[in-house]
């Protein structure tokens, strides 16, 4: 004999979460693209959109959602919204003991660039020490300091064509060890 499945009833809050969470998929490019243009970071924008998700999942949602579209992209905005006042105040709370703003790439807005600016300036400053000190010592005086070709072959008792020679070397080094970085890391 076979019975017949019986399914309780989806009650009416459950049944709009479940529309809402469906339209927020539908909509996750639109709501990753409203939180990128407020926090200006991909990776925070991914993080809000996924927050918007959990939001959705634990709002208390009392009346009926009329306009569901507008409401999920508010909720979104505001959160990044909260996202930005988050770190500017926390930029604020903690400047002085910030190690990346030491950095030059340090001035990214978004963490993820930041500390991957950093990182990429470490192992360029690595890959420099490696080099002889009249190659590096060419480098950083054109590169850094801006000096001419002429003025540095001058200064360092060597042809322009030499210090060229020397700048290239370098650059060709701190994009070999800057490549070696991307192969190793994970994906």
């Amino acid at each position: 004999m076979h019975q017949a499945s019986q399914t309780a009833p989806i009650p009416k809050d459950q049944f709009q979460r479940q529309a809402l969470l469906s339209i927020a998929k539908s909509q996750e490019g639109k709501l990753r693209r409203v939180a990128q243009s407020i926090v200006k970071c991909p990776h925070l924008a991914d993080d809000i959109v996924q927050d918007t998700y959990a939001k959705l999942l634990t709002a208390q949602i009392d009346t009926e959602v009329t306009t569901p579209s507008a409401f999920i992209t508010r909720i979104a905005r505001n959160m990044a919204i909260d996202k930005v006042r988050q770190i500017t105040f926390e930029r604020t709370l903690f400047a002085d003991s910030d190690p990346t703003d030491l950095c030059p790439a340090g001035n990214a807005d978004c963490p993820e660039a930041r500390l991957s600016g950093c990182q990429a300036l470490r192992v360029i400053e690595n890959a420099l020490k490696e080099l002889p000190p009249h190659v590096r010592t060419a480098f950083y005086r054109h590169r850094v300091d801006g000096f001419a070709q002429n003025v540095i072959a001058k200064d360092i008792g060597v042809s322009k064509a030499s210090v060229c020679a020397y700048i290239h070397q370098a650059d060709q080094r701190c994009r070999q060890a800057l490549h070696n970085v991307e192969l190793t890391r994970p994906a």
